[in-house]
C-alpha cells in the first residue's frame, strides 16, 4: 500500500514539475511551440545536423530575405567553429529562434538582454534565441558553445557541477568580439604566454573578479552593465589561460571526465599539473 502511495505521489510530482516550469517560465512554453506558431516560419536551406537530425531554424515573418541570407551564412559559419573548437561533430541540438523586433526577443528570451540567449529544460529540449542584434557568427557561435555543453553533461550536471564563469568563458572562445582567435585557432602564433596570474590583466572596468564570487549564474549576471563586462573579462581571461596551458583537446577531456562523474575542479586542476609536469 504504502509503495502505491508513493508511486502515485511520484508520477503526480513527475507531471507536476514540467507543467509548474512552464507556467512559471512563459518564455520557454513560447519556444517550444515556435513551429505551430503563425508568427514564425522555418527557415529553408539550413541543413540540419546529421548526428541528432536536430538542429532547425525558425525566423519571425518580418524577417527580411537579406536577413534571411545572412542568418543561413551566420549559422553555417557558427557550426562549423563550434565543430573545430570541440574536435568532432556536434552534439548540440538546439532550435534556433530568430527575432529582428525587440518586443518578439523580449517574448521569447526573459528580459530580452543582449544579443542572444541560450535556454534549456531539466527534459533535455533546449533553444537558442537571437535578437535583433544576433545576426551574426560570433553571437550564434557563443550560444551553440552553451548548448554543446549541455547536451554533453545535460542540465542537472551543467547547472550543479560547472561554474558560471567557465560556461561563459567557453562560450566566449568561440566569439570573437571578446577574445582573439588565436587563443584555440593558432596558439603557436601568440606573441606571450598568458600569466598565470591574470588578476593583474589591465581592464578598463576595474579589478579583475574572484573566480569564487562568479560561480552561479546570479553571481554572474546579478550585478550591473560594469559587473557583468567585467564577469565576462575574467572568465575569458581565466579560460584562455587554461587553454594556453592544457591545449584545445582538454576541452573534450575535461566534459567527458565530468560526464564520468569527476568533479569538475579536480579534474580542471588536474589536466593543468600534468600538461605542467611535462
Amino acid at each position: 500500500m504504502r509503495e502505491n502511495v508513493l508511486l502515485r505521489y511520484g508520477l503526480s510530482f513527475l507531471i507536476a514539475l514540467p507543467i509548474g516550469l512552464l507556467l512559471l517560465y512563459p518564455h520557454i512554453l513560447r519556444c517550444a511551440w515556435v513551429s505551430r506558431s503563425d508568427d514564425f516560419s522555418l527557415l529553408k536551406g539550413v541543413r540540419l545536423d546529421a548526428a541528432n537530425s536536430s538542429g532547425s531554424v525558425y525566423v519571425n515573418q518580418s524577417t527580411t530575405p537579406r536577413q534571411q541570407d545572412e542568418l543561413r551564412r551566420h549559422v553555417s559559419a557558427a557550426r562549423d567553429r563550434i565543430r573545430r573548437f570541440w574536435g568532432g561533430h556536434r552534439q548540440g541540438r538546439a532550435t534556433l529562434i530568430y527575432c529582428p523586433d525587440q518586443a518578439d526577443y523580449e517574448r521569447y528570451c526573459a528580459g530580452g538582454e543582449g544579443a542572444g540567449c541560450s535556454l534549456g529544460t531539466p527534459w533535455g529540449a533546449s533553444y537558442l534565441v537571437l535578437g535583433p542584434e544576433g545576426n551574426n557568427t560570433d553571437v550564434i557561435a557563443h550560444e551553440l558553445c552553451h548548448d554543446e555543453l549541455f547536451a554533453r553533461l545535460g542540465w542537472w550536471t551543467v547547472k550543479r557541477q560547472i561554474p558560471q564563469w567557465f560556461n561563459e568563458g567557453l562560450a566566449l572562445m568561440v566569439d570573437y568580439r571578446f577574445t582573439n582567435p588565436d587563443t584555440w585557432e593558432r596558439p603557436d602564433s601568440l606573441p606571450t604566454a598568458f600569466d598565470d596570474d591574470y588578476a593583474d590583466i589591465p581592464s578598463r572596468y576595474g579589478p579583475m573578479i574572484k573566480l569564487s564570487e562568479l560561480e552561479s549564474t546570479r553571481d554572474f549576471f546579478g550585478g550591473g552593465y560594469q559587473h557583468v563586462m567585467l564577469a565576462y573579462q575574467t572568465a575569458a581571461a581565466e579560460v584562455s589561460r587554461w587553454l594556453a596551458v592544457v591545449g584545445l583537446r582538454g576541452v573534450p577531456t575535461l566534459t567527458q571526465a565530468v560526464e564520468n562523474g569527476e568533479p569538475f575542479y579536480e579534474e580542471y586542476r588536474r589536466l593543468e599539473r600534468v600538461k605542467r609536469s611535462r
